[in-house]
């Protein structure tokens, strides 16, 4: 799941935002100001506290001459001054016909999804309001365990692991009442299969015999006739109202996982095609008749501003305790901040637009918010990418060089305010797919000078102009204008800031041809496989990195590794693999996430957990307002 905003994150079940709730514009005291988030140091970077002590020394991503082998001080990065934006909250942003809802959770969306159809999603907002409203065949626990959500059981797998059946619980229903069947999954999968939908995350069902075929064919050159011949073989079907059959090309380790994602998720034909209209149609996503299977349903949305949804008692697991949850869209986390002292919002975090540096100080110096504030590790990893069909980064010595250029332990410790770690490579610490033995990226100024001057453009002369974009945010500007001054510090190379407004900039990443020269992102992992991560974010046919990055010997590593049974040859696979793309650097990795979260007191039963895709997921029963 991609995450754009100032931290993307999320993994297995993740990404929430809440809302605020604004009642007047209140603004709130402890105002941010001036905020100095590089300072010059001369310090030994500090070593990720997850690294192991007997792992193999990490590799540089180049070879540096001898004498920059020694351990790598980060150079003095120049104190720059941001001005975040002031706390206050001025009225005038939230008075387009939106009040609070009176016994309302109050959370934050950060800004209008550009997408809610559950088949063309991708981005971690898209999946906070489309996992409220639908429910797949499982889900996963507060322990990453796949279990029965509207399915009656775990799935039987064939011996051959090729063939799926899945059994439906007895009595579902949608939010309306209708029955649910089986075919509705069926539809929903070869829906998000359709090629005119697009939907970024369709490879997820190229697993299906027939999958890639319907879903990569050319609706402009292929007949209709032959298109519902393609979708007729696709390896989805349902002999009856409680069972669905997967057919697989090969065994895939790692779908049934997918089977507890937004993917696949069952949507109504008839709604979606009311009136005639074509499947891809969007007419159906509103309140009303956007109707789904799932704990909550969309009540009132007012674009840009607000969204409502109420508890659905028609859910498989019955109506959660807390009936109403309000998502009001605000984009910067001092704004969000002076909401919630003011009392208008009940949380900021953990995932989309959590606690930032530009709060935390603030959160520091005041007993009462450091006790409504909490932090675990989390599952996402940020980065720097390039589209390296633009140049110069379609020169892997020019990624290189950037890569090296940047101080990941600074950056964690005095950006992040150690609101996360250093991250060297793909995975985070700790998760299966990351590897100690591997060459990985790392903090060296000589290496990275040298590799600019091999390239062709020492000390940065004569390299073509650099412009970096990201979704405009005040925690990333923060960032944003941190990397610029590492980049010109380490490489003496002039990097151009370009904001984007964060609903316009999710939009760019999701084509090729408007994907940015270098862009800020992350990744947050769907479910616990390194498939999720490699193959889905980094070969060369994925449609959610955008990099352009192309490598055969790691698409041939990765389709291996997808395939095979055998963990220990599995992870062999995926670990070669790893080593080439930290090697390659189509990106540069620059931090793993935590999940910092600030809480209410009146909201109880709330347990912190990064494998959540909404606020609240695995505590929905457990979860109460107290006022």
């Amino acid at each position: 799941m991609l995450g754009q905003d100032s931290s993307h994150r999320a993994y297995v079940r993740r990404m929430k935002l809440r809302r605020r709730q604004m009642l007047q514009a209140a603004a709130a005291s402890g105002s941010v100001g001036l905020l100095s988030f590089l300072t010059a140091c001369s310090r030994t970077p500090t070593a990720s506290p997850a690294a192991s002590p007997t792992s193999p020394p990490a590799q540089a991503i180049a070879p540096a001459n001898p004498t920059a082998q020694t351990s790598a001080q980060p150079t003095p990065v120049p104190t720059i001054q941001v001005t975040a934006t002031p706390t206050s909250l001025p009225q005038s942003s939230f008075t387009t016909g939106a009040s609070p809802v009176a016994g309302a959770l109050h959370l934050n969306l950060a800004s209008e999804p550009d997408e809610m159809d559950p088949s063309r999603a991708s981005f971690v907002g898209e999946i906070e309001v489309i996992m409220r409203v639908f429910s797949n065949l499982y889900t996963f626990n507060e322990k990453a365990q796949l279990v029965p959500d509207q399915a009656e059981s775990l799935p039987q797998v064939s011996p051959d692991g090729k063939s799926i059946t899945v059994k439906l619980k007895k009595g579902l229903v949608w939010s309306d009442g209708k029955p649910l069947k089986a075919a509705d999954f069926v539809y929903g999968a070869k829906r998000q299969l359709n090629p005119v939908l697009a939907g970024d995350y369709a490879f997820t069902l190229y697993a299906l015999e027939g999958g890639q075929a319907y879903n990569t064919a050319d609706p402009k050159k292929t007949s209709p006739a032959d298109l519902q011949k393609l979708r007729d073989a696709v390896g989805v079907s349902a002999p009856d109202d409680q069972t669905i059959i997967y057919k697989l090309v090969a065994p895939a380790p790692w779908f049934l996982s997918v089977l507890a994602t937004w993917n696949g998720l069952p949507i109504r034909e008839d709604v979606v095609t009311a009136g005639g209209k074509t499947e891809d149609s969007r007419d159906w996503i509103k309140p009303g008749t956007y109707i789904g299977n799932g704990p909550y349903v969309l009540k009132t949305h007012d674009p840009g501003v607000q969204m409502v949804f109420e508890s659905n008692p028609k859910y498989v697991r019955g109506e959660p305790p807390i009936k109403t949850v309000q998502y009001y869209m605000i984009k910067d986390v001092t704004v969000a901040f002076a909401a919630y002292q003011a009392g208008n919002l009940d949380a900021i975090g953990p995932q989309i637009l959590p606690v930032s540096p530009l709060i935390k100080p603030s959160i520091d110096g005041d007993p009462t918010l450091k006790e409504q504030f909490q932090i675990v590790s989390g599952s996402s990893t940020f980065y720097l990418g390039f589209n390296t069909k633009l140049a110069p980064f379609d020169n892997v010595k020019v990624r290189q060089a950037f890569a090296a250029a940047f101080d990941r332990d600074t950056f964690a410790r005095d950006v992040m305010k150690g609101l996360a770690l250093p991250a060297d490579q793909f995975m985070p610490t700790g998760f299966p797919g990351h590897y100690d033995d591997i060459p990985v990226q790392k903090f060296d100024p000589a290496a990275a000078k040298k590799l600019l001057a091999d390239a062709g453009y020492p000390d940065g002369k004569g390299l073509p102009e650099i412009k970096a974009s990201y979704a405009d945010t005040d925690t990333n500007r923060l960032i944003m204008t941190a990397a610029a001054a590492m980049f010109q510090q380490n490489l003496g190379v002039k990097v151009t800031l370009d904001p984007i407004d964060p609903k316009a900039f999710s939009g760019l990443l999701k084509k090729q041809e408007t994907t940015p020269q270098m862009y800020r992102l992350g990744w947050n992992q769907d479910y616990p496989d390194p498939q999720d991560w490699y193959s889905t974010v980094f070969q060369s046919t994925s449609t959610v990195s955008h990099t352009g990055w192309s490598n055969k010997q790691f698409d041939t590593l990765t389709e291996q590794a997808d395939v095979e049974i055998d963990p220990k040859k599995r992870d062999q696979l995926y670990a070669q693999a790893a080593g080439i793309l930290d090697t390659e650097a189509p990106v540069v990795f620059t931090h793993y996430a935590a999940a910092p979260l600030l809480l209410k007191p009146r909201v109880q039963g709330y347990k912190l957990d990064p494998f959540e895709y909404f606020f609240g997921q695995h505590s929905l029963y457990a979860m109460k307002l107290t006022m």
